[in-house]
């Protein structure tokens, strides 16, 4: 019986190709098709609710009013709140500043320039007022604000920060906040208290100077000391707190 012959040499292994082959056609077809989908899902929900559009609009604007109110507030210098006492400052110090607030009794014991003196309430102030008042305090070395304890704090406090963001954005000029003078009443006193909290707050976030006038006028329960019942006594010791505590 014959014998099959072996074949001898090297074997060739069978070339398999790729399970997969990429192909940018079909590839740019199923975005096209994924594309055509997702649009066609979102005209049917548009068109089947007919406040659709209102509703997206409405979402769009609270999703900007929310950005908007997340920014980093501006806040120009490092500083140290509350400013601790410095070297007193001449009087002449006093001309050279703006005071703008419940101001009309302490400017009348001091040499003040009346153009740099704005006895407006702030939240009465309309915005072209306090534009007005801004640029009227150019020429100040330093801005001094100072308001009593106000009935509605939270209105007050609105349109305090729009004032401060205004002179701030618009000036280089440091800025004081004093805080609001105790009362003899101690209910009173705490709602005080509570509003120069607020105060002190608001420098910290806008890079304010916070100048506490008050707590010297205290007795121990944090009520007005008697003797500043008299005018000229308590409106002496607030100045002297004002020369007494510069940062710049």
């Amino acid at each position: 019986m014959a014998k099959k012959k072996k074949k001898h040499g090297k074997v060739e292994k069978k070339k398999t190709g790729p399970f997969l082959q990429f192909k940018l056609g079909v590839l740019l077809i199923l975005v096209f098709f994924s594309f055509a989908a997702t649009f066609a899902v979102y005209m049917l929900k548009a068109t089947s609710d007919p406040d659709y559009w209102e509703k997206e609009i409405l979402a769009s604007s609270q999703n900007q009013l929310s950005t908007a109110e997340t920014k980093p507030v501006k806040n120009k210098n490092h500083v140290v709140n509350p400013v601790p006492m410095s070297e007193r400052a001449e009087d002449s110090r006093m001309e050279k500043c703006a005071f703008i607030g419940d101001v009309s009794t302490l400017t009348a014991y001091y040499d003040t320039k009346a153009s740099l003196v704005f006895t407006d309430h702030v939240a009465n102030m309309s915005e072209s007022r306090m534009k007005s008042i801004s640029r009227d305090v150019t020429e100040a070395e330093a801005i001094y604000i100072w308001y009593a304890c106000p009935e509605n704090q939270d209105e007050t406090e609105t349109a305090l920060e729009n004032l401060v963001s205004l002179l701030i954005d618009q000036h280089n000029q440091p800025i004081y906040l004093l805080t609001a003078l105790p009362s003899g009443d101690p209910e009173q006193t705490q709602i005080t208290d509570t509003w120069n909290s607020v105060l002190f707050a608001l420098a910290d976030n806008r890079g304010l100077h916070y100048v506490d006038v008050s707590t010297n006028l205290k007795n121990d329960d944090g009520t007005l000391n008697p003797i500043y019942q008299n005018e000229e006594t308590l409106y002496q010791v607030v100045g002297e707190c004002i020369l007494t505590h510069i940062a710049d």
